[in-house]
């Protein structure tokens, strides 16, 4: 009886043990304003990740749907298919307007038009998602209705998930990076990351920088260069880490965005992938970039 007893202990031991691994913090979180620029951005780190045994998760802000011309829906599923090429199965969908991150205030933003899910074109506001579990996009899922377009209900959904992942290393867009989307993501991250009492080490990566960059608008595949350094005055900007990738498995994962697959989209398949650093120290109730000796 006591040895019957003795291991069930030990087996619940073990069971807890899983669990807790479950909700352990995640090794890299990547925080892509688009459906493909999770993997543009940081393919390459998010498959050595996978392979070494980290915990990757992905927070993708829209749904890519600006207008009807682009499908939200069939983004996300382009999303989830290519990251799990990688191994990667841990999404979030933020559900917030494409093309309007620098547009949101306190006020709800007016409705947008995009292809509903049976590919009509309808005018709606409010988040959604269609490919994590439940069909729900973050704020949905944790509050039992959608938000608002509000600065303030982005930054608190960012809040909420950096507070239950809790991110070792976060992956995003730089605040140079031209798109303002791309922008907006990171400074919105920069609000959320402020209202909590840790903060991970950042590393930043650029996606829109100039007309053609990465490539030199003649030869886009380019799987044995390197990232070459960024255009015009921003090349004096030296990144901080030069990542070796596996340069085919992050094209294959490119590959398997159809709707948005273009020659600019495939020169992001790089024997590397580059980042700029960040770390902070609190000051003032805010984190602040460290500044280096």
């Amino acid at each position: 009886m006591k040895q019957w007893y003795l291991i069930s202990l030990l087996a619940l031991s073990a069971c807890v043990g899983r669990l807790a691994g479950e909700r352990s913090a995640v090794d890299m979180l990547v925080i892509a304003p688009h459906p493909d620029d999770e993997v543009l951005l940081a393919g390459g780190v998010m498959d050595r990740a996978v392979r070494e045994g980290r915990r990757v998760a992905v927070i993708i802000v829209t749904n890519g749907d600006y207008s009807c011309e682009r499908d939200g829906y069939l983004r996300e599923a382009e999303s989830v298919a290519a990251l799990k090429s990688l191994g990667v199965t841990e999404v979030h969908f933020l559900g917030y307007p494409d093309g309007a991150l620098a547009k949101l205030t306190e006020e709800p933003h007016a409705p947008m038009e995009h292809r509903d899910a049976i590919g009509q074109c309808v005018a709606r506001t409010g988040t959604y998602a269609d490919r994590r579990a439940g069909r729900l996009d973050e704020h949905t899922a944790r509050t039992g209705k959608p938000a608002d377009w509000t600065s303030e209900a982005l930054t608190g959904d960012l809040e909420a998930l950096l507070k239950r992942l809790e991110p070792k290393a976060v992956y995003l867009p730089h605040a140079i990076d031209e798109h303002p989307d791309h922008a907006m993501t990171y400074t919105y991250f920069r609000r959320a990351l402020d209202r909590l009492t840790t903060a991970p080490i950042v590393h930043r990566g650029v996606v829109h920088a100039g007309e053609c960059w990465p490539s030199d608008c003649v030869k886009y595949l380019t799987p044995e260069l390197p990232t070459p350094p960024l255009p015009g005055m921003l090349a004096t900007m030296v990144p901080s880490e030069r990542v070796p990738i596996d340069a085919p498995r992050k094209l294959a994962a490119i590959k398997l965005y159809g709707s948005q697959l273009s020659p600019w989209l495939t020169s992001f398949a790089r024997k590397d992938e580059v980042f700029y650093l960040e770390t902070y120290e609190r000051k003032d109730g805010r984190w602040v970039e460290k500044q280096q000796p």
